[in-house]
């Protein structure tokens, strides 16, 4: 079962859904003791939503965004919810009937659902999901290409939450999904080898959770000699760690 990058795309996400559903349905049917609800309404129900903003799409960003309003009368930000929120139920089903791979690529598509909508108009109101679903993808690539593309999908997820909101959840939410996705892009730009993206992930690290970047750069450095980094990526982690580690702050 491939685990690669997802395109965002809601063709892809339908038939990915289709291809994995068949064997959670399947493994369902074979079950005594099923769980509830039935993974042919929670896919049902993700089919009909992805029919709805696949009819959706027009010309620009701008008119898609419009014709979705007209079509639901609901706001972008509901209708992802929505879709989250029946991807996540999905995941569950399939992780209950045994099938941790089938839940891992369900888990998945939140990204690309979560971009598509990103890109007209929605904001994330419920951001740990689809930050869960970056870390995954993280975890499992290797290849600085596909983890260059990743970066700047979590970099859209960032501003898609917005600060203002991060804020809010940093609040009251003691998982910190911010801090989290901010920590995860920070990593993924060091594992792309890529200076210009090491510099933007700590930047933002620096400005957001001051308090926190001390231990993140000190750890990054245990990291470096670990693994064995090239030397262009560790001189990058070096400046940081001594800007951030040096003594000279207190925080």
């Amino acid at each position: 079962m491939s685990d690669m990058l997802p395109p965002i795309d809601i063709s892809y996400i339908a038939d990915r859904l289709s291809e994995v559903g068949e064997e959670v349905q399947r493994v369902f049917e074979e079950t005594s003791d099923t769980p509830d609800p039935s993974p042919q309404v929670l896919l049902g129900g993700l089919q009909r939503l992805l029919d709805i903003l696949r009819a959706a799409e027009r010309d620009t960003l701008a008119a898609s965004a419009a014709t979705l309003k007209d079509l639901t009368g609901s706001d972008p930000e509901s209708l992802l919810d929505h879709g989250l929120d029946l991807l996540s139920q999905c995941s569950q089903l399939a992780k209950r009937l045994g099938l941790p791979q089938q839940a891992r690529a369900i888990q998945i598509l939140t990204l690309p659902l979560c971009c598509w909508m990103l890109r007209r108009g929605a904001e994330i109101l419920r951001p740990e999901p689809v930050i869960d679903a970056a870390a995954l993808l993280a975890n499992q690539s290797s290849d600085p290409e596909e983890l260059a593309e990743l970066f700047v999908l979590m970099t859209e997820l960032m501003n898609g939450i917005g600060l203002e909101r991060a804020l809010e959840f940093e609040a009251s939410n003691s998982g910190r999904p911010w801090r989290v996705l901010l920590f995860n892009r920070a990593i993924v730009a060091t594992r792309t080898h890529q200076t210009v993206l090491m510099e933007a992930a700590f930047d933002a690290i620096g400005e957001h959770l001051p308090s926190d970047a001390p231990d993140f750069f000190r750890e990054g450095m245990g990291q470096m000699e670990m693994h064995d980094y090239p030397a262009h990526v560790r001189q990058v982690m070096q400046r940081y760690f001594e800007r951030w580690c040096s003594g000279q702050r207190l925080h």
